[in-house]
């Protein structure tokens, strides 16, 4: 039988330094979405970032999530509200759980869903996206 170990243990409790430096990313990636800076976003990931998007291909390195970004119609996001943010730390690395609503101008209702970071510590308390996933609850 084989037995797969890990050193890497997400049960300690998030320091306040990394915990603040984990929401001031997430704010800024927030201040940009509004803006429509898509490069902002990815400024805010790691060269070999992965995106996840909901029902599209992987998406490897940050000149394919630039690229992606740049295809998608434009829309202008009104506002973001995220909730049940919940951060988990491991030396340096870290993952972020959240739920978001998105207002979109061109929309009716708001598009909500959850999301899931994976952080990693470049520097200390210099924090990097290094993998985006997220789903989307189906509008009724």
């Amino acid at each position: 039988m084989n037995e797969i170990s890990s050193d890497i243990c997400f049960a300690r409790a998030v320091p306040d330094h990394t915990h603040e430096s984990i929401l001031a990313i997430q704010q800024q990636w927030l201040d940009y979405e509004l803006a429509g800076n898509t490069t902002g976003v990815v400024s805010l990931c790691l060269e070999d970032v992965v995106w996840l998007p909901p029902n599209e291909p992987t998406l490897r390195g940050k000149s394919e999530v630039a690229a992606w970004l740049a295809a998608l119609p434009k829309h202008r996001i009104r506002r973001i509200e995220i909730t049940n943010v919940q951060i988990h730390y491991s030396q340096d690395l870290a993952y972020k759980l959240a739920d978001f609503t998105t207002w979109i101008e061109e929309a009716d209702e708001p598009v909500t869903g959850s999301h899931l970071w994976v952080l990693r510590e470049s520097l200390p308390e210099h924090w990097h996206v290094a993998v985006v996933a997220w789903s989307t609850a189906a509008l009724t």
